[in-house]
């Protein structure tokens, strides 16, 4: 049986050892000893540009296939809404604004699909869809919904 004075003590019985000792291999005086090369610390990398020549993502090419299909549907509504819509021209210069008008927003959707494809090129993927999502609202065609009677 042991007792608890014996458990901690060296076999030899003698209490004056060296705990640096025991932490090193004992090897640095040697001639022969040879470290080894320092490990470099491991930092994350910063993120590549896209050079445009990597393909996208299965997930990226979805939503920009959808939200291209959505552009296109906008761009189709607003031109039935833009030509169903009355056009009162007063003076010359006023039925050129309104006609200047009316094909802007025609062109609106598509213009900011292309733009936003574009400009956000060197981007990430979500950044240019974040932006797609945010035309997408922006450029709604409330006139042809609103003109439209659904009963």
């Amino acid at each position: 049986m042991t007792t608890p004075k014996d458990v901690g003590s060296p076999p030899d019985g003698g209490a004056d050892h060296d705990d640096a000792e025991a932490l090193s291999w004992g090897a640095e005086q040697d001639a022969t000893y040879v470290d080894a090369p320092a490990n470099e610390l491991r930092t994350p990398r910063a993120p590549r540009a896209r050079t445009g020549d990597e393909p996208l993502a299965s997930g990226s090419l979805v939503g920009l296939g959808v939200l291209g299909g959505v552009y296109l549907l906008y761009t189709v509504a607003w031109l039935v809404s833009a030509g169903a819509l009355p056009v009162d021209p007063g003076t010359s210069a006023a039925a050129v604004f309104s006609e200047g008008l009316r094909v802007l927003a025609i062109m609106a959707p598509a213009l900011w699909f292309a733009a936003t494809l574009w400009l956000g090129q060197g981007r990430r993927p979500r950044t240019r869809v974040l932006w797609l999502v945010a035309g997408a609202l922006v450029l709604f065609p409330w006139p042809f919904v609103l003109t439209r009677s659904f009963g």
